[in-house]
């Protein structure tokens, strides 16, 4: 670790670096949690722990002892205390929640991802990327940039609302939703590192925080009255939600229960989807052979406008992109677990209630199981080249039994949207512009994504 040449050391309980020195926490740990976890990772094999005391994180990159944390033993490791500033906002819902809890939830909200329910959204989903496209287009011909990261999310707000509402939220509502939501993820973002704070440490922005939070949730819970009190109610996720019923009990969702999981698919909906398309445009504009090659293919399937659902699975090479894409940059770059128990990772032994940080950021780029890492290559997604090595090494949405319900859903919307933007505009990255990292629950470029878009 920097600062100190100490070897790693072994006890008979854990086997890792020693204990980073107390001026390191002040300028790395404490200053900037996220990049340092990060850059710490990178400096280690496959597991290092950060800090010292209770300040103590484990950081866990090998896939090896991924999986067993997340699949073959997952019972022996909890969402635990460090979810906790994630729950005060999201609730007990599905991120959230655990054991019988969140398999009961799972059930009863598995049905309205399935691939029936995604059909339906189509005709939804494809009128606002139109919308989008048009203004995209009247950018393209007056010759303004545009700031995608920006214009990726109102598109995306624009798409989870209406999933969610259908047609029964109107537009300034929906624009006090997209407000007041931004707020708190903003909000939200500088807490996740606040788990290794006293309860006392002062917290930057914490009352303007709780004000949108309440705000948010009169919003809510105002819809979910609505609703169910409503003559017409909708096909969409909240009355699929409000009709769903657990096999066993017959009994439903209580409104505080639907408010914590609207706010978890909402939160979480827009935001990885924005972020994964952002990213997505930012590699292409910066590998106009690898657009060029998607492009050509989706002129093949003659999908150059808006493809359809039912010709993703033709767009390959497209899904090459988005999959590369989210190796490079997944769509939650660290994943928060603790030990129940003791339990064993290899030769390291982690003891009971241990803080854990899983890094797929760092498992994606691991240069044992991935040829060239840094290198944006769609190909490596290919039959031939993504073999059981790889597959066990890349988890954007985690593994087992608890990734993400909404994955299909995030990266049908982002090869839809990708395709429209790559069917009908060349672009690049605004001269001068640098971009840069920051971590906001997922990772985005820190001042968004200016591009320059020219109609193909």
């Amino acid at each position: 670790m920097s600062g100190t040449d100490s070897p790693a050391v072994m006890t008979s309980d854990v086997v890792v670096p020693l204990p980073v020195p107390s001026a390191e926490l002040r300028t790395g740990l404490l200053r900037d949690p996220y990049r340092f976890v990060m850059d710490t990772a990178a400096e280690h094999d496959s597991l290092v722990r950060v800090g010292a005391g209770p300040l103590g994180v484990y950081v866990v990159s090998h896939p090896d002892y991924v999986r067993r944390i997340l699949v073959t033993n997952a019972s022996n490791y909890v969402k635990g205390s460090m979810m906790e500033p994630l729950r005060k906002a999201l609730g007990n819902g599905l991120v959230t929640s655990e054991g019988e809890f969140w398999k009961r939830q799972r059930r009863l909200m598995q049905p309205a991802f399935h691939t029936h329910q995604l059909q339906l959204m189509e005709e939804h989903v494809s009128a606002c990327v139109q919308r989008a496209v048009a203004r995209w287009e009247a950018a393209a011909d007056s010759g303004r940039s545009v700031n995608f990261l920006d214009d990726c999310i109102e598109l995306n707000v624009e798409i989870v609302l209406g999933t969610l509402f259908s047609t029964s939220i109107d537009p300034a509502r929906a624009e006090r939703l997209r407000r007041l939501t931004s707020q708190v993820f903003a909000g939200l973002a500088s807490k996740v590192w606040t788990f290794f704070l006293p309860g006392w440490f002062p917290v930057p922005g914490a009352t303007a925080y709780r004000r949108a939070m309440a705000a948010l949730d009169a919003e809510v819970l105002a819809l979910i009255d609505e609703r169910r009190t409503a003559d017409h109610k909708p096909a969409d996720l909240l009355g699929l939600l409000l009709a769903a019923e657990d096999a066993d009990t017959g009994a439903g969702m209580s409104d505080q229960q639907l408010r914590d999981e609207i706010f978890t698919l909402f939160m979480s909906g827009y935001e990885t989807t924005a972020t994964g398309l952002t990213w997505a445009a930012y590699e292409l504009a910066n590998h106009p052979e690898i657009t060029d090659k998607m492009a050509a293919e989706l002129a093949r399937v003659g999908a150059t406008e808006l493809p359809a659902f039912a010709e993703l699975p033709d767009l390959e090479y497209g899904k090459r992109v988005i999959d590369e894409t989210f190796r490079l940059h997944p769509a939650f770059p660290i994943w928060f677990r603790s030990t129940v128990g003791a339990d064993d990772l290899g030769p390291y032994r982690l003891p009971a209630n241990a803080k854990i940080i899983l890094n797929p950021q760092i498992t994606h780029r691991d240069s044992r199981f991935w040829d060239d890492p840094e290198t944006f290559d769609p190909e490596r997604f290919s039959s031939e080249r993504f073999g059981t090595e790889q597959r066990n090494a890349y988890y954007p949405f985690g593994k087992g039994s608890r990734m993400c319900i909404g994955e299909r859903m995030s990266t049908t919307i982002t090869q839809v949207v990708l395709s429209a933007v790559v069917g009908t505009f060349e672009f690049s990255v605004e001269s001068g512009f640098e971009v840069i990292p920051r971590y906001m629950v997922t990772c985005q470029p820190k001042d968004g994504l200016p591009l320059v878009l020219r109609r193909r």
